[in-house]
This record gives structure tokens, sequence and C-alpha cells, in this order.
């Protein structure tokens, strides 16, 4: 299948049941997203006040934003990418935001399957998806009593055409290696992916269409999981990162991408986007000189300790002066 469109800061997109389109033409009038950290923009800090304080957001919003990044998140990109503003969070009610151009129900730490009494995020995939399904019915409900309403809140049609954009399941894989083995941990993934397809499936009930699904990155390289499980120097890869964890992460990306495709061909009206993340990110690790204004790859942005890591100190809890400036997105 041919790529359906071009974005500078997504090289690698995996395109499947779409049509030729051009670059210009990828434009939709909203976008609804689910997911964890990754997308979050506000959702954990409002649903549960979960603190994200200083350093974060202050590289590009100059104060903290919801998200859990210095700047920007790839589901900021996607909305600048259509002249779209910076989607809202669902849980987050204060000063009347717009949901005209969407929502988001991310939520850091949210996970596909049902959380437990161990999760940072009560607000699983199935909850995000509830949460959409009930948003829809109060936003239709409201605009048969007053169109004006129409300036805050997305018109039916878009619930069409919109764009649903999903970044989850990382939560899912690095909470399983704290109990299971490798071996485990593959064998449960068939498990996490069956809850996926069947909120997947509830969206589409719902008139979902147009499906942007983002796959693993490299899980192995983040610098939590390299001071956790990569103590070991025989269990890196050579860029340093846990190869254990990336194998996983592969495996998943191998059967959510076989997901896609069942998705594609059993929902004919369908448009199924998989995004690849894992060789994106990759490829930013092996070329992190050349892309970007990267020092270090596999040191978290702020913190102590080796790779800016400590168990009871974090990036909201360290003094601003800590922050690592050099690495810029």
């Amino acid at each position: 299948m041919a790529l359906k469109t071009l974005i500078p800061w997504i090289p690698t997109l995996v395109l499947l049941h779409l049509p030729v389109i051009s670059p210009s033409s990828f434009t939709y009038p909203a976008v609804f997203n689910f997911g964890d950290s990754n997308s979050d923009t506000g959702g954990l800090a409002a649903g549960v006040a979960f603190p994200v304080g200083a350093p974060n957001g202050e590289t590009y919003f100059n104060k903290p934003s919801g998200r859990f990044c210095d700047g920007r998140l790839i589901i900021d990109f996607l909305m600048d990418s259509m002249d779209l503003p910076y989607l809202n969070a669902y849980l987050d009610s204060i000063g009347a935001p717009s949901f005209r151009t969407g929502c988001n129900f991310a939520t850091g730490g949210a996970t596909i399957l049902p959380a437990n009494a161990a999760s940072l995020s009560p607000f699983s995939f199935g909850v995000q998806v509830a949460q959409f399904i009930r948003f829809k019915a109060r936003v239709l409900e409201l605009l048969g009593k007053d169109k004006k309403l129409q300036k805050i809140l997305p018109s039916e049609d878009y619930f069409r055409d919109g764009l649903y954009s999903f970044d989850v399941g990382q939560n899912d894989l690095d909470g399983a290696f704290y109990s299971k083995s490798e071996d485990q941990v593959a064998a449960f993934i068939p498990t996490i992916l069956s809850e996926f397809e069947a909120g997947v499936e509830r969206l589409y009930n719902e008139g979902a269409r147009s499906l942007w699904i983002h796959g693993m990155g490299p899980l192995g390289c983040l610098p939590r999981i390299i001071a956790t499980f990569g103590r070991d120097a025989s269990k890196l890869d050579q860029f340093g990162c846990v190869s254990s964890h990336n194998r996983a992460a592969k495996l998943f990306n191998s059967q959510l991408h076989a997901l896609c495709a069942k998705l594609g061909s059993q929902f004919p009206q369908v448009c199924v986007t998989y995004v690849d993340i894992f060789a994106i990110k990759l490829n930013l690790i092996a070329n992190f000189s050349q892309l970007g204004k990267f020092f270090e790859y596999l040191k978290a942005g702020c913190g102590v300790r080796k790779k800016n890591l400590h168990a009871f100190i974090n990036c909201t809890t360290i003094l601003r002066s800590a922050f690592n400036l050099k690495n810029i997105f």
C-alpha cells in the first residue's frame, strides 16, 4: 500500500487500506485521541491531581502544560500539521475549554488492560473509550438544545469524519516485566491486544472510520528501564538499550500491525494508518547528534544520579537548574 501522507516529523509510516492521497489532503475537522503519557495534554493532572510541574513545559509553553514533556508531544505536532488548535483534555473543565476540533482522553500511566490497585492512572483504554461514548452522547444532546454550542463542541458529522488516534500499550509491557519473564510477557501480548481490539470496535460502532495507530517505541531505551533492568551489560544492545524490552516491543508491534490489517479488512469503510514509532525513535537514537539538538540519548531530561533517575526525587521536585536544556525537541 502507498503512503497517505508524508509528515516531516514522522518519516516512517506503514499504511493499510488507504488510497494514495497527497500531503495537502491530510486534514480532518477534529481529532479524538486515546493513550498514555506519550499524548496526555493534561488528563492525569486534572483527573487525579497528579503533579506535572516545572520543568515540564518550559521549553515551549514556558510553564507546565499538563504534558510529561519539556515541550510538545507528537499529538501536538499532528494538530499543527492540520492547522488545528492543541487538544484539550476531557478531564480538564477549568477555563471552559473548547472541544470544537476534538478531545483528548489520554492520561499518563494509562494501560490497555483494566487498571488495578497498583496502576498510576485509573483511566485505562476501556475507560477512555467509555468516556468518549459519554462525551459524544452529551455533545449531541447539548447541540440538540442549543446550536450556538457548535462554537465550542464538535458537530455531529465530526464524529464520523474525524481522526481517531491511539498511542497506548507501553505501560502494559513495562509493568509486566516486573513480575514476568520475557517469555511470559510475550505470551501476554495477545491478551493486551484483544482488549485494544474490543475498544476500537466500540469506537467503530460509534462512527469512527479513520484510525491513526502508533506502534510502541523502543521500550528498552527508556532511561528508567535501563537503570532498572540494564545493570548487566550483557543484557544491553548496541545502543545501550535493554534487549529484552525492545524484543517485546517489536513483538507487540508485529501483532499490532497484524491487527491493523485485520481491522482494515473486517471493516471496509475504515481507513487504518499504522505509524512505526519504534523505527522513528530508534533512528533518533542511532543518529541523535544529526537529528535535532540532542547531546545525550539515554539520559532523562532532568533528575539526579545516574541516568538522571532517583527513586524519590523526580523532575518536579528538583531545582529548575537541574533540567538538561541540551536536549530540546
